[in-house]
This record gives structure tokens, sequence and C-alpha cells, in this order.
């Protein structure tokens, strides 16, 4: 029997399997990671917030997409820091409507949605380890591509002159137009250090104390994603200096000494007894740094930035009082009220603060490390900076990207060493082993890895 020559063979389609997934792991992780800058605290978040939102959300469709070829694991605790965000968020819209704050209703509806609307899609994303894994590692490599051309920017300045350089502007929060210098440094100002004009870093963030807050995050989540080299905590580092932020740079030499000196270890013994006093003098000098050290510390800025801290005290101040006159909370009248957890007791009540303050630690309760991890967990020093942070220097309301930064953390301790230690796909082989991958050797399969 002969077979026609015009007979075709025949072709079958491939399938894909869990191992082989139609959508990439990048997309659903660059999608979210791309409204970084477009969310608030972002730089461009004051005006972007809605689209920032809009991509966020193609994130989490991305993501269930993918579910259907991938395997997905999900987070307990991450679960449980989405419940506790979402009863904060919605105390914090009841509570305006209840003291009929007209002129707050329709924007705390609206940070409502895109708060909540944002977090939701991004706790769709890291329930897939390998999205979680990429995102992680693509807000590291973002800060520390900030961080260079920080120090880009002040190495031009110190040889051509102080603002040499300017290549455009951009809209940074409610600030208006700010200069972005060479290479691509974003700066809302200057200042002085040991005589040297140097650029005060924006970055991705709406402001210096956001920036910082990133970067005090980044350094500890560089280690759950296998980024371990001291290349990637100096470019981190830079960027923590260059944005010259007092809170910033009080709160993360705070939280390493915890965690370095403090944090229990097991055992008991001389040198775990040493280890914790040296821990106490760790924070003694962390103190001293926060209150008289030049440029980062509180007595320097007094003097180039007074107004801005009289505005930020009374408003604490008010939210101390409010601790006994008036818990419940109203419409707070200083001109920053509300700037941090304190001063939201009096916007917002008591009950907003304790839920926020609950969404950011109860999690960690829930965490458990997996079987095939030895890391120490990460996600307690994240959740430690962000609680710091909001606590003494930053708003808690309309924050998308510093509850998603914390739903992270707490995602990437989920990882096995296998996980964490996979070389990715997007990245040469030779600039994962400059950032630190162990298992850099060889490129990955186009499976989807970061």
């Amino acid at each position: 029997m002969t077979i026609s020559p015009l007979r075709q063979p025949i072709r079958t389609r491939s399938v894909s399997t869990a191992t082989t997934p139609r959508l990439p792991a990048a997309v659903p992780a660059g999608l979210l990671l791309a409204s970084l800058p477009l969310l608030r605290p972002g730089t461009f978040g004051e005006y972007t917030a809605l689209p920032g939102c809009g991509i966020a959300l193609a994130a989490g469709v991305t993501a269930m997409l993918r579910r259907e070829h991938a395997p997905t694991r999900a987070v307990r605790a991450v679960t449980v820091f989405l419940g506790l965000v979402v009863a904060a968020y919605l105390w914090m819209v009841l509570h305006g409507v209840w003291v009929d704050d007209l002129t707050r209703i329709r924007s705390l509806f609206q940070d409502f949605v895109l708060t909540i609307g944002s977090l939701t899609a991004a706790v769709l994303v890291l329930a897939d380890p390998r999205a979680r894994l990429a995102l992680a590692r693509g807000f590291v490599v973002v800060l520390c591509v900030v961080g260079a051309l920080w120090l880009v920017t002040a190495a031009y300045w110190a040889v051509a002159g102080v603002g040499v350089g300017q290549v455009t502007t951009v809209p940074v929060g409610t600030v208006g137009p700010q200069p972005v210098y060479f290479p691509f440094t974003i700066s809302y100002s200057t200042s002085s250090v040991f005589g040297l004009d140097v650029p005060r870093l924006t970055g991705v963030g709406r402001e210096s104390g956001w920036m910082a807050m990133f970067c005090a995050v980044g350094w500890f989540l560089a280690d759950a994603v296998g980024y371990r080299s001291w290349r990637v905590k100096a470019l981190l580092l830079a960027g923590l200096v260059g944005t010259l932020s007092t809170a910033g740079f009080g709160v993360f030499v705070v939280v390493v000494a915890l965690e370095l000196f403090l944090r229990p270890r097991g055992g008991i013994g001389l040198v775990p007894f040493l280890r914790q006093i040296g821990g106490l003098g760790a924070m003694a000098g962390a103190a001293w740094i926060a209150l008289y050290a030049p440029v980062f510390g509180l007595q320097a800025k007094q003097t180039s930035n007074e107004a801005s801290l009289d505005e930020r005290s009374d408003a604490t101040e008010a939210g101390i009082r409010a601790i006994t006159e008036k818990p419940w909370g109203g419409q707070g009248t200083e001109k920053q009220a509300g700037v941090n957890l304190i001063s939201d007791i009096a916007v917002n009540g008591m009950p907003f603060v304790l839920l926020v303050t609950l969404a950011l630690l109860v999690p960690l309760l829930f965490l458990r490390r997996p079987p095939g991890s030895t890391l120490r967990g990460r996600a307690a020093p994240v959740a430690f900076v962000v609680f710091a942070t909001l606590l003494l220097s930053q708003p808690a309301a309309a924050s998308s990207w510093v509850f998603i930064l914390v739903a992270l953390a707490l995602a990437c301790d989920d990882l096995t060493d296998a996980e964490r230690d996979a070389p990715g796909a997007l990245l040469p082989g030779g600039v994962q082993r400059f950032l630190g991958v162990r298992d850099a050797r060889a490129t990955s399969s186009p499976g989807g890895r970061p």
C-alpha cells in the first residue's frame, strides 16, 4: 500500500502543562512592578493612581490565566494580611461617613478602591512562587539601578558643578515638576554633605522618605530572593544615603540593630548574652545618629527644614491628645493631619490605627518555614521597617505599594531554598552572578522563571 505524496503528516498541538505554562511568571510580575511609580506613594502616584491600579488589576488577571497551567501555593499569612487591611480601610470609609466629612468622603472611597483593588491583584500574583520571586527580584534590581544612577549624578556634580546636567522635568508628588539630572536621577532639592552639595534622591517615591523606606525594605528582601552579593547591598545603601532622610535612615539603623543583635536565635550562654549587650549599644548608637548625626540627624534638619518639622510635630501632638480626648477620630484641622499613624488617631480614629498595626504584625504569627528552607525569615524586619515608618513619618492611608511590599515579603518567606536560588530567564548569567544568585551557571528554561 502506497502513501499519497499529497498527504501531509499530522501536526499535534502542544499543550501547556504546569512545567511549561503559556504565560511566563514575568508577565504578571512585570505588570505589577510597572505600577510601582504609578500607584501611591510612587513618584507619579498623585496623578496616575487610577491607571496604576488598572495595570495592577491586569497583573491579577494574567496571574489567574496563568493558574490554569502553573501550580500556585497561597500563603496563609498573606490572606490574613489582606483581610486586616480591608478591615482597616473599610473602617476609614465608614468613619468618614459617620463624622460627615463631606470634603473627604469621595477621596476615601477612591483610596479604598485603588488600594484594596491593587492589593487584591497583588495577592493573586503572589500565590505563584515563580511570580513572587520575579516581582521581588525586579523590585530589588530597580532600587539598585536608582542607587547607581544617583552615584553617577553625585560624582558628575563633584566634577562639573552643582546642578549641572539637567535633562528634563517630571511631576513628583504634589510639589509639581521637578528636575531630572544626568543620567536619570529624580531630585526635588539639594543638601550640603560635609560642604559638598548633592542631589536629594526621590527615586521611585513621591518624596525622599518613601524612597528611603523602599531601600530599607529592599535590603532585607534581597536575601529572601537569592541576591546575596555585597554589591547589591552597597547600591541599596547608596540609594538610602542619597535620600538624606532622617526618619528613613534612623528606622533602617534601628531595625538592622534589632535583626543582628536582639532577635532571638535560641540557646543560652555567654555569646548570646554578649551579643544582646552589643545590640543595646547599637540601639543607643542608632538613637544618637537619628538625633545628632551630621546631615541625617534631627538636629541638623531643624535648621534646614524647620517649617515641615513643626507641622509634623503639631499633627503628632494632636494625635497624642486624641488618645484621651477624641479616640474615635474626627476631622483633622492640623496642616499635616494624618501624616503618620500617631496623628491619624485624631483623623481616622484609634480603630484604624490598631487595625493597620495588627495588619502589619499579626500575619507574622502565621508564617511557617517551608520544608527545604534554611533562611531566617525576612518578613519580620520588612514589617518592622514599614510599621516604624508609618508610625513616625508617613501616612498609612492611600499607600498602596507599601502594603504590597509587606504582602511580598510574607510571600517570599514561603519560598524554598531551591526556588530562592533558581536562576532567572530574563537576566544573563553574568548579571545574576553579579547580583549573588548561587545557581546562575546555566540559563533557566523558558518556563517563566524571573
